[in-house]
């Protein structure tokens, strides 16, 4: 009899460390799947950036343009682009880290949430 406590005993530690063994497997697992994921939005966050900046600079020069023409200063035209883009970074400047902060949460949010969801589903 005690002989076959012995085996059960070594059998649920043996199981036991298994499990466990299995369980910092699945959690390495899941956290590459999440920094794949974030990787991936921040990625993309800086590609639309990049364009958008792209965009921006070249319609800050062309409305530059434009407005010189109107004025018959091409130099006004420019100072008053650049004077709306200082009224733009100041505004960032002061309230932006609210709106940024709370995009930044969202898309985080929406990833780990999403990636929990198919967890659940999964089992």
């Amino acid at each position: 009899m005690p002989f076959k406590l012995q085996d059960h005993v070594e059998h649920l530690t043996e199981d036991s460390k298994n499990y466990l063994e299995a369980l910092v497997e699945y959690y390495k697992l899941d956290a590459y799947k999440k920094s794949a994921k974030a990787s991936s939005a921040l990625l993309r966050f800086i590609v639309v950036s990049g364009v958008f900046l792209l965009f921006f600079g070249f319609l800050s020069v062309g409305v530059a343009i434009l407005l010189g023409d109107l004025l018959n200063q091409l130099y006004l035209g420019f100072f008053i682009v650049a004077a709306f883009n200082l009224l733009l970074v100041l505004f960032f400047a002061t309230k932006g880290r609210k709106l940024i902060d709370r995009f930044v949460l969202t898309v985080f949010g929406e990833i780990f949430s999403s990636t929990e969801e198919e967890n659940t589903n999964e089992n």
